[in-house]
C-alpha cells in the first residue's frame, strides 16, 4: 500500500482510487488562508499568555498564604489554581502545535481517544494494539478534525470504527453521521495536509458517506 504525496493548495482530500473526491467540495484557498492568518500568531500569542499566566499564578500563591486562616476564601483560592492548571494544560497543547513536526511512536488507541476527548467524540470498535510513528500534538488535532466532521454537530456523539492493518499500516474506517459543510471541507483539508506529511492519508469511500484514515505503524 502506498500513500498520496502531500497535496498542494487548493488541498483535496481523496477517494477509494486515491483521485480528488468529487462528492464533497474541496477547501478555498481564501478560506484556508483565513486559517493561516490565526495559525501565523499561534507561536506570538502563546507567548504572550504564558507570561500573563505567570503572573497570576504568582499572585494566587500569595493569596492562597494569606487564605489560610479564612476557609472560605482558601476554597476560592484552590478552585482559580484548579481553573488555572487546566488553562495551562490548554496552553501546552497549543504550544504543541506550533513546534516543528517530529515522527514518535504512540499507541493507536491512546492517539483516538486524546483526538475524540477533544471534540467530544467517542469510537465505539476495537483498536488493534499497535503504535503508529505521527508527530503527536498534530495528529491528534487532525485526527480530531475528522471525527468531529464525520460525527456532525453536537457533543456526546458516538461513531462506530472499523479497522484493518495492511502491511506497514494501519485503517480506521467510519462513516459520516451527518452532511459536510463548507467548514467541513476547510477542516478535511487541514487533516489531509497533517496524514500526508506524517505518511498516511484521507480519503472519501461509499460516495462520500464513509472516512478511510490510514496511519503508518511503527517499524
Amino acid at each position: 500500500m502506498t500513500t498520496a504525496p502531500i497535496p498542494t493548495v487548493p488541498f483535496v482530500h481523496l477517494d477509494e482510487q486515491g483521485e480528488p473526491c468529487t462528492t464533497h467540495p474541496p477547501a478555498t484557498t481564501d478560506a484556508l488562508f483565513a486559517l493561516a492568518i490565526v495559525g501565523s500568531r499561534a507561536s506570538g500569542f502563546n507567548h504572550d499568555i504564558a507570561s500573563k499566566l505567570q503572573g497570576l499564578m504568582m499572585a494566587l500563591d500569595e493569596i492562597s498564604e494569606i487564605a489560610e486562616s479564612d476557609p472560605n476564601l482558601a476554597r476560592a483560592a484552590e478552585t482559580a489554581h484548579a481553573s488555572l492548571k487546566e488553562v495551562l494544560g490548554i496552553l501546552n497543547t497549543n504550544r504543541a502545535m506550533t513546534k516543528a513536526p517530529a515522527r514518535a511512536p504512540v499507541a493507536l488507541a491512546d492517539l483516538v481517544t486524546r483526538a475524540g476527548e477533544r471534540v467530544y467524540v467517542t469510537l465505539k470498535g476495537a483498536l488493534p494494539s499497535v503504535d503508529v510513528e505521527v508527530s503527536s500534538a498534530t495528529m491528534i488535532h487532525a485526527m480530531s478534525l475528522v471525527f468531529d466532521t464525520a460525527g456532525g454537530p453536537g457533543r456526546g456523539r458516538s461513531l462506530p470504527v472499523m479497522c484493518e492493518q495492511p502491511p506497514g499500516f494501519v485503517t480506521l474506517s467510519l462513516p459520516l453521521a451527518a452532511p459536510m459543510t463548507a467548514i467541513s471541507s476547510d477542516a478535511l483539508a487541514i487533516a489531509t495536509f497533517v496524514l500526508a506529511r506524517d505518511g498516511g492519508d484521507l480519503r472519501c469511500a461509499d460516495q462520500g458517506t464513509r472516512f478511510i484514515v490510514t496511519l503508518p505503524v511503527s517499524k
